[in-house]
């Protein structure tokens, strides 16, 4: 994994689900899901129709889905990064707020909500963060731009047999104001809570 970038970005999602799923030929997620492995962990995606692989290989993995209303889509990617030396819970939430900090574009997306908790449901140093922002860059024709929601629950842990290597698991929901998805949470969790570590 000597690839892996510095910080690991949040907003990645907000590429993923900035786009709509113009591409017919991408592969379904087979129903009933199965675990889905990649080097190091691995998830269930959720029992729903429609989702979409929109990208993998051995370390990363996007998936997407598009929603009932215009333009609405759903997301979930997986991606590991290196992390900078840490010991404590309180020092691995503060790289990833200086990290997300860092990646997140302020001339597109206005920071609506943002928080970043510990989580304690992992054999390992974990924190989930909720973020919803407008992002005023969405794409609506020639030149012609939109506002929509995009809200994300984020869980992020060190790996337990290498705390240098963070596991970034993102379920994110892009859609106009008025129109979220009221299952949002408790969608997101079921993913996130299906993390599992594996060998490298």
């Amino acid at each position: 994994m000597n690839h892996l970038k510095s910080y690991g970005i949040l907003f990645t999602a907000l590429i993923l689900t900035s786009c709509a799923l113009t591409r017919p030929q991408l592969p379904e997620v087979n129903l009933p899901p199965e675990r889905m492995l990649e080097t190091g962990y691995s998830f269930v995606p959720l029992n729903e129709k429609g989702w979409m692989i929109a990208g993998r290989d051995s370390h990363q993995l996007a998936l997407m889905k598009s929603g009932t209303h215009p333009d609405e889509t759903f997301a979930v990617q997986a991606t590991p990064y290196r992390l900078p030396a840490f010991k404590t819970s309180e020092e691995f939430i503060n790289l990833l707020k200086a990290g997300q900090d860092k990646d997140t574009n302020s001339q597109r997306f206005n920071i609506l909500k943002y928080e970043v908790t510990a989580d304690t449901t992992k054999t390992s140093f974990c924190a989930r963060t909720h973020m919803m922002a407008e992002d005023r860059g969405v794409v609506k024709g020639p030149e012609k731009l939109s506002m929509m929601i995009l809200e994300a629950i984020t869980l992020t842990c060190a790996h337990p047999k290498d705390n240098s290597i963070a596991i970034n698991l993102v379920y994110s929901h892009r859609y106009y104001p008025g129109q979220s998805d009221p299952a949002f949470v408790d969608k997101a969790s079921i993913v996130l809570n299906s993390l599992e570590f594996s060998d490298f």
